[in-house]
């Protein structure tokens, strides 16, 4: 029985090694990954993103698990934010997440936007998500993203042009909301976005989070602070 045990624990401590090996050019990128304000190529660390793409409930997911750790973080440690608007649904499995999050949490209920149609998740009707199906930067959705946020949100930009989208809101958002952008150092990086940034004082949240070992959120978060 020892035997069997100290070759299954062999095998784990393989498997384990791995998984973990760096290469001595994939550590250069480890390291650029560490620093979230580099820009970098997807191709270097796709295979280290094991745990994306998976499902919650069923449903397909654009992100990792952890990214759902983090945004429950942040809304309990951000009381004062009292709703979420997401641009893009995607599958809808975060979305369904962040229903979640606003009916237990006595928020406005998830106003997400996207221009392509999804099989809608039944608990988008018994979360009462609002599920917008145009163009965010049409007149009609800028009206209704100004209407819902005359109170602190979080936004999240995660649609077809995270930079404009970045660009665009978060001017039209009040001081406390908390800004996001997914697919961070790749489809939407600081270069593109630090203007924004040093003109509305924006100030990290949970930065040590966004590109980190093991999971790779890949997304920023950014406090309004005027």
């Amino acid at each position: 029985m020892r035997r069997i045990l100290l070759k299954i624990l062999e095998k784990a401590i393989l498997l384990i090694s791995k998984d973990l090996e760096v290469s001595e050019n994939s550590e250069t990128c480890f390291m650029k990954i560490l620093n979230p304000m580099d820009r970098i190529d997807y191709q270097h660390f796709e295979k280290h993103t094991k745990r994306w793409h998976t499902k919650f409930l069923g449903i397909k997911q654009g992100h990792t698990y952890w990214v759902y750790k983090v945004i429950d973080d942040i809304l309990g440690e951000n009381r004062h934010i009292k709703g979420i608007i997401e641009i893009g649904t995607g599958f809808g499995a975060l979305s369904v997440f962040l229903g979640l999050e606003c009916y237990e949490r006595n928020l406005k209920p998830l106003l997400t936007f996207d221009t392509e149609k999804i099989n809608i998740p039944r608990l988008f009707s018994l979360l009462n998500i609002e599920f917008i199906i145009q163009d965010c930067f049409s007149e009609e959705s800028v009206k209704k993203i100004r209407e819902y946020s005359n109170v602190p949100v979080l936004f999240i930009c995660d649609g077809g042009n995270k930079i404009k989208e970045f660009n665009q809101f978060a001017y039209l958002l009040p001081k406390g909301s908390i800004i996001a952008a997914h697919d961070w150092t790749h489809e939407i990086y600081y270069e593109a976005i630090k203007d924004t940034i040093k003109k509305l004082e924006l100030e990290q949240v949970k930065k040590e989070t966004w590109c980190a070992f093991p999971d790779y959120i890949l997304m920023s978060f950014w406090k309004k602070t005027k």
